[in-house]
């Protein structure tokens, strides 16, 4: 078994194992604070649900926006760069979140800075995304991104323990162990990574290239299935957090656990799952995945402990395992050559968008049916039913040579 685990390692470029390390790093500082957020906008600043949907809400346009810029850019100019660079700049607004944070600066200090955070995480997603394709060939590309999630996977697994421990007694010190972590993660990819040059696009660049969609209807398709999607994945990071803590009353500590086992679970199961059902169409395996966010998020009104929560979590997890490779590798299979870039971009707009968009469906359901906790998060879940039909409806269009790994 050793053997064989070392070798699956060898057969991959180094520089994919320098961007999951990279990845994994960043991903520990973020999921160290992030969780967080919405407790903390409930106890410093007495935000509803509602309101904090809408200021996630607010960060989703612009949000949304720079990931569809920061791959177009990526096509242009050199992709470690920008990683780089996006990496310092979220260190960067780390610390000041802490300083604002400490000082009391006050909601719209935290807001712009998390608002900077956001905007330079929107670039480095696409681009890590991008990077990936072209590290690998494109039969080894399913692999690819099964490692880095699980990278950036096992960072959200220790991240919310270190957090949930120390939000008890300073959300300050959790922004600037973000911020020092978030150096690290850039350090990483500017002393040990040697991306490969990218063939870059040379026409004059136009707003009309952010909206390539027009011309390709099964990436619309993909994409706004996948938007509907994250409308119900969104929910981990807002509503289900308050909901558990502030209306269960299940403590922060053992909310941070629950994050932990999220993370613990995809780094053990996303690789082997990934192997096991790579021989299935991509379409499949996101059906697959979508119907789990379903049926793990639709159980949540009828939970009442921390033990039941788990329960939810590991039918999530499984939904996540499922789903998020296959997206970035149907999304790399679709896109022309010269365009990957450029393809991730409009994914991560649309994933994005359903993110930030998420916690505003999520809490304006949850304000509203407050006494039917049932009833509210069967409707929350009830859209990633739609999102697992269309992608079986979306296998009947795709051709073969897209929708399998080749």
């Amino acid at each position: 078994m050793i053997t064989a685990s070392v070798t699956y390692v060898r057969q991959f470029n180094r520089n994919l194992w320098v961007l999951a390390s990279g990845r994994f790093v960043g991903a520990l500082g973020f999921a160290a604070s992030l969780p967080f957020v919405a407790i903390y906008f409930t106890q410093e600043f007495g935000l509803s649900m509602t309101q904090i949907g809408l200021f996630f809400g607010a960060l989703a346009v612009v949000r949304s926006l720079f990931q569809a810029v920061g791959g177009e850019i990526s096509d242009r100019i050199e992709r470690q760069l920008l990683l780089n660079n996006s990496q310092y700049i979220r260190a960067i607004a780390f610390l000041f979140l802490a300083i604002s944070i400490y000082f009391h600066w006050g909601f719209w200090m935290v807001a712009g800075f998390m608002l900077l955070n956001s905007i330079f995480g929107a670039i480095f997603m696409s681009v890590s995304n991008a990077l990936v394709s072209d590290i690998l060939p494109r039969q080894k590309r399913l692999d690819g991104y099964a490692i880095t999630r699980a990278a950036g996977n096992l960072g959200w697994a220790a991240g919310p323990a270190i957090g949930g421990f120390l939000a008890t007694s300073s959300y300050a010190l959790l922004f600037l162990i973000s911020a020092g972590l978030t150096l690290i993660s850039g350090v990483i990819f500017q002393l040990f990574m040697r991306a490969p040059s990218s063939e870059k696009v040379t026409d004059r660049f136009s707003i009309k290239d952010l909206i390539a969609i027009k011309d390709d209807p099964m990436l619309a398709a993909h994409v706004g299935l996948l938007f509907l999607l994250y409308l119900v994945v969104a929910q981990l990071i807002v509503p289900f957090s308050v909901f558990t803590v502030d209306t269960v009353g299940i403590s922060k500590t053992q909310l941070g656990y629950l994050f932990t086992l999220n993370g613990l679970l995809v780094v053990v199961l996303q690789i082997p799952v990934t192997r096991l059902l790579s021989r299935f169409a991509l379409t499949t395996q996101l059906s697959i995945g979508a119907f789990l966010y379903a049926i793990g998020y639709g159980i949540v009104g009828m939970l009442t402990g921390y033990h039941l929560f788990i329960i939810a979590i590991i039918i999530v997890t499984f939904g996540e395992v499922f789903m998020s490779p296959p997206s970035l590798t149907l999304t790399s299979q679709m896109a022309p050559p010269k365009r990957i870039g450029r393809y991730m971009g409009i994914q991560g707009f649309f994933v994005s968008a359903g993110w930030s968009l998420g916690p505003l469906y999520g809490g304006v359901i949850l304000d509203n049916f407050k006494n039917e906790p049932v009833l509210a998060w069967i409707t929350i879940s009830s859209i990633a039913v739609l999102s697992s039909l269309g992608y079986m409806w979306l296998k009947r269009k795709l051709p073969h040579t897209v929708d399998y790994k080749e």
